[in-house]
């Protein structure tokens, strides 16, 4: 019923409010239910109104003028707006690689500075480890 809904402005005020008001007219509702009304259907998960930042209005999902060419700008507009969205994701994805190899760099190295650690604290007899069982127990009893 409203995802074609043309543009309306909303404000905090109830009685002001062009969507309000446009849903109270549609449905027969009290103004508390078409404020709950309204609440649901802005909410970004059910994407039943959009805002539309650019005029600061609200407006149906699916609705488009009527003219061509508005439409037509309406949808280059929205098209732009995603491809924004999409560069900017790019570039958080890069960061976060370059940060993940970052940490995946100093964890190697950390690993590596503490194999050199327990080498170099081992006893001397340790370091060199047996080649096979019976090298291990003729070293063990040595010892």
């Amino acid at each position: 019923m409203f995802r074609l809904m043309p543009p309306m402005h909303h404000d905090a005020d109830p009685n002001r409010s062009q969507i309000i008001a446009h849903i109270m007219e549609n449905t027969g509702w009290n103004v508390g239910r078409a404020v709950a009304a309204f609440n649901s259907m802005r909410n970004p998960r059910s994407r039943v109104l959009v805002f539309d930042k650019t005029h600061r209005v609200w407006k149906g999902c699916d609705w488009t003028p009527s003219h061509k060419d508005a439409s037509e700008q309406m949808i280059l507009g929205e098209l732009r707006e995603l491809q924004r969205r999409v560069i900017a994701m790019d570039s958080d994805l890069k960061k976060a690689t370059s940060k993940i190899e970052k940490l995946e760099r100093k964890l190697a190295d950390r690993d590596n500075d503490q194999d050199q650690d327990e080498q170099e604290n081992r006893p001397r007899n340790q370091r060199k480890q047996p080649m096979n069982t019976t090298e291990s127990l003729v070293a063990l009893a040595w010892s």
